[in-house]
């Protein structure tokens, strides 16, 4: 087993830092973050990417593929991420050199809990509501640090930003219980609801991880979805500074408004404006309002960030605008699902037409229903395989699953994905909305027929 420290500071600069998977949207940040400070980095990954050319730019050594060889002599600090198997030839060299190993999450922790660290949870709407929490702080030159879980245009495309202030913004991720090493003075709740299940196996579990990472907010703030009843749930009988949002909170949503152009909302009687839409963002933004303010800084200023802000890469975002319009959207758990659609519906002037490809077998088998649910309200939906992520197959749990809870009349089962260009190239209208939704590889299908439309 690895030697993981899970109150680890940050390493020693006189050794090297090798990075397991260092392409990895939360890798990427915390490799070059100590590269801005002076340490050695090395890494490895799959693929070459944009992100590991940027890397080696920086300074880092990375090698492609994972060999006992990577982990080079110099090498005091292994960081991984729990997607890395005890298997991992780089993991097992480590474990038998008596190497410091640590999670990812836990070196976050070492970064920024001795920093003002806004810390921002919940089931859904992490991403979008650190990056608007980070545009704010950013416009209102506090030079924040910024680790966020998506790619972000106001960032140049990355998903972090090494500040020079004491000021951090930070998503924190309850999968495996990652955002358990943080120790934030701002924490933000969005929601809480089963996900995971291959961690959490009752709402229980899930409930009481975020009871612990509440635990950590000491003498802080607590920014809340009121609505939600699982947050009222771990906020009960707890003494702290509380500003809350939403349905029977003290801060007040209302006049809300969505069009293609964006979206507008009353936060109290102050008017909000959008240039993104999804009924969550209304949530997302009002969250990211409230964490601004606790900041110090002014509303006018506030409200000017999230007027101009330009929403996350692939959070339903716009691909495509012509005869028909195309949406790429990160959603792949049935409430993000249903938002979305919600959210699609109300700007449509054609048909709304959903590409579906599930993410992880045991998602899907927890969940499948609600997914056939909140897909039963698109006009058509195709159906791909399920993308399995860290997993291995699960005997009866196919996409199948979600199908058979959908109208026949609407829904079609797709044996392989590239099925989907025949099928949307004959049925696809003036007027239609064609979204491609999942955390997998759909976004390349998306990719592709975007191509093949604006040629």
């Amino acid at each position: 087993m690895p030697n993981t420290n899970k109150n680890i500071a940050v390493p020693d600069k006189k050794k090297t830092v090798h990075f397991i998977g260092i392409g990895g949207i939360g890798m990427c940040g915390l490799a070059e973050y100590l590269l801005v400070k002076g340490y050695r980095v090395s890494g490895s990954d799959i693929t070459r990417t944009a992100i590991t050319d940027r890397l080696v730019k920086k300074g880092a050594k990375i090698k492609f593929g994972h060999k006992a060889s990577n982990v080079g002599k110099d090498t005091g600090f292994v960081v991984y991420t729990s997607a890395v198997k005890e298997d991992n030839p780089e993991l097992k060299a480590a474990v038998e050199r008596d190497i410091k190993t640590v999670k990812r999450a836990a070196l976050l922790g070492g970064i920024v809990n001795d920093k003002i660290l806004i810390a921002v949870s919940g089931t859904h709407g992490k991403t979008s509501t650190t990056s608007m929490i980070a545009k704010i702080l950013i416009d209102a030159k506090y030079d924040p640090t910024v680790f966020v879980g998506g790619n972000l245009d106001f960032l140049g495309g990355a998903a972090y930003r090494i500040g020079k202030s004491r000021y951090a913004v930070v998503e924190a991720d309850e999968y495996d219980r990652s955002f358990h090493t943080l120790k934030p003075k701002v924490a933000v709740i969005n929601n809480i609801e089963l996900d995971h299940t291959d961690i959490y196996r009752t709402e229980k579990d899930i409930i009481e991880a975020f009871n612990k990472f509440a635990d950590n907010t000491k003498d802080g703030y607590f920014v809340v979805n009121w609505g939600d009843r699982n947050i009222r749930k771990v906020m009960k009988g707890r003494i702290c500074r509380r500003a809350d949002f939403g349905k029977g909170s003290m801060n007040r949503i209302t006049s809300v408004k969505m069009s293609p152009e964006g979206t507008s909302f009353k936060l109290n009687d102050i008017p909000i404006k959008l240039s993104v839409i999804g009924k969550h963002n209304i949530y997302n933004a009002a969250a990211a309002f409230i964490a601004g303010s606790i900041a110090g800084i002014k509303a006018s200023e506030i409200l000017k960030s999230l007027e101009s802000y330009p929403g996350v890469k692939r959070r339903l975002e716009l691909k495509y605008s012509g005869h028909f319009t195309v949406y790429d959207d990160y959603a792949h758990h049935p409430t993000e699902v249903a938002s979305s659609l919600e959210s699609l519906g109300r700007i449509k002037k054609g048909r709304l037409i959903v590409v579906y490809q599930p993410h992880t077998y045991t998602r899907t088998r927890e969940f499948y229903g609600d997914f056939a649910k909140s897909l039963e309200t698109a006009d058509i939906v195709y159906l791909m395989p399920v993308y399995p992520a860290r997993e291995l197959p699960i005997k009866g749990v196919t996409s199948r699953l979600i199908y058979n809870g959908i109208r026949k009349s609407k829904a079609k089962l797709l044996s392989k994905p590239e099925d989907v260009f025949g099928l949307l190239k004959k049925q696809v209208r003036k007027g239609d909305i064609v979204v491609f939704q999942g955390a997998g590889d759909v976004t390349n299908y998306c990719a592709k027929f975007v191509k093949e439309a604006s040629k």
